[in-house]
């Protein structure tokens, strides 16, 4: 995770760099994105702050305990149980604890992009994209999940969760309905090219099409097809 400098200062390079309204499209879409990723973020903090709170319930609970043993007079071998028991708790409350900094970091970062890159606002936002919202996502073999797709233009940016644990971001075009995604993994970087074709005529929209692999790693499939569909 960069510091909160170092994420504002990249943003505003990309400003100078870039010349209107390139740069304007361009920040709008890493707006849209880190919006999405520190909503998700909130939700992750939720989540691990109750997962703190019932460590520490049980840290004071053993830790209560224990001072009660004692006081009835509990051997040495008992209390040393029990103080073994505490330390694991203690130890699963410190990675409680960090884990909940590491994701209010992330947040806080993911805020600090979209105030650099002007925000999201109704006069900046423009008309939407076909392919802006969250799809459905089926990557055969065997995985399943979400992707939020931001489009300005024939330009195409976004983020993926997959079963497995597998997350990360993408980028592409759309060009004709046809559309190129590259798929950057958290974990593995670079790891496929998708293929496929958008469907406006039914009743929602559906990307269907084909990914083949970029590194070849043991076990794992190297091509395969896939399908989006996107919510209501």
């Amino acid at each position: 995770m960069r510091p909160l400098p170092v994420v504002i200062l990249v943003v505003a390079v990309i400003v100078s760099v870039l010349a209107p309204p390139t740069a304007a499209q361009d920040l709008r879409s890493i707006a849209a994105i880190h919006a999405r990723l520190m909503a998700d973020g909130i939700e992750e903090l939720e989540r691990q702050n109750g997962m703190m709170k019932e460590t520490w319930l049980l840290v004071e609970s053993g830790t209560g305990a224990m001072v009660e043993a004692q006081r009835q007079g509990a051997d040495l071998e008992a209390l040393r149980v029990r103080d073994e028991q505490l330390q694991q708790l203690e130890s699963q409350l410190t990675m409680r604890l960090t884990e909940v900094q590491r994701v209010r970091r992330e947040v806080l970062a993911n805020l600090a992009v979209i105030e650099a890159a002007g925000g999201i606002s109704s006069s900046q936002a423009g008309q939407p994209g076909v392919l802006d919202g969250t799809w459905n996502l089926s990557v055969q073999p065997g995985l399943t999940g979400t992707l939020f797709l931001v489009q300005q233009g024939t330009l195409v940016s976004g983020t993926y969760e997959l079963s497995g644990g597998w997350a990360g971001s993408v980028r592409g075009t759309l060009v004709a309905n046809k559309i190129r995604l590259e798929r950057i993994d958290s974990q593995l970087g670079f790891a496929a090219i998708f293929y496929g074709e958008l469907d406006l005529s039914a009743d929602r929209a559906v990307i269907q099409g084909r990914w083949e692999a970029t590194q070849l790693a043991t076990g794992m499939p190297s091509a395969g097809g896939w399908r989006a569909l996107k919510e209501d």
